[in-house]
């Protein structure tokens, strides 16, 4: 496994928040420009429970599909620590993002036009955000809040069904 990872904390309290950490593992501490320290570990996002379990299971289907693609094994979330690889928890990220704010009726439509978003379109979202507002406290604010509006209320949520193709008459 990647030393850098995703750690994805569920408690046994329905009452306590899921937490997405990223830790840097071996690749050692990062510079925070925002506090001025170096960590080997940062607090991306916290989701309430109900939230959380409104995106848990199409993230669980998404990594589960490209997992096994790979003919690797299929992954589950449990109560403690869930680890994630490190692209697929920057994936995760955008999608919690995109939800930590929003209206509870636009949590399906973030769903379906996040699994509408090949997953470099979803990693170049989350570069953008985490410079300048990747920190948990950092919510609805500039790359964060335009995530949760292009994802909850852009251009109609995107078909899940709708597979991109571009040829070059597109182009």
């Amino acid at each position: 496994m990647d030393p850098q990872r995703f750690v994805v904390q569920i408690p046994q309290n329905a009452r306590e928040p899921v937490v997405l950490v990223e830790d840097f593992g071996l690749a050692g501490p990062q510079y925070d420009a925002n506090t001025n320290t170096r960590s080997d570990r940062v607090v991306r996002c916290r989701l309430d429970q109900k939230r959380w379990r409104q995106i848990a299971t199409p993230l669980k289907t998404a990594f589960n599909e490209r997992l096994r693609s790979r003919k690797m094994a299929a992954g589950k979330w449990t109560t403690g620590d869930n680890p994630v690889h490190r692209l697929l928890g920057r994936e995760m990220c955008v999608l919690a993002w995109a939800i930590e704010s929003c209206d509870a009726d636009l949590v399906s439509s973030a769903i379906d036009a996040w699994i509408g978003l090949r997953p470099e379109e979803r990693w170049w979202l989350y570069s953008m955000a985490v410079h300048a507002t990747g920190r948990a406290e950092d919510i609805d604010k500039g790359w964060r809040k335009a995530i949760r509006i292009g994802l909850t209320e852009g251009a109609g949520a995107v078909d899940a069904d709708n597979k991109r193709q571009i040829s070059f008459e597109d182009l």
